[in-house]
């Protein structure tokens, strides 16, 4: 098992891409983070929201995501 770390505030929500490589998280410090499962490594981080990250999903292709926030906003 594995502990991901890097956010900066709890983590409000997890997906796991369909290739069950990666997964994204998003979180109360208005980022999301792609994850190497494997390794467990931090891959990016996405950012853009202006208040707490709460949903993630990611699309059947696995190339994008898309994130609802407190700010009113969804972001792909």
């Amino acid at each position: 098992m594995r502990t991901l770390s890097g956010h900066a505030s709890l983590v409000t929500e997890v997906a796991v891409y369909a290739d069950g490589k990666r997964s994204i998280s998003a979180s109360a410090d208005h980022t999301l983070k792609v994850w190497d499962l494997e390794s467990g490594l931090e891959l990016r981080t996405l950012s853009g929201h202006a208040h707490w990250v709460t949903a993630v999903a990611v699309y059947a292709e696995g190339k994008r995501a898309i994130s609802g926030s407190w700010d009113d906003t969804l972001k792909v």
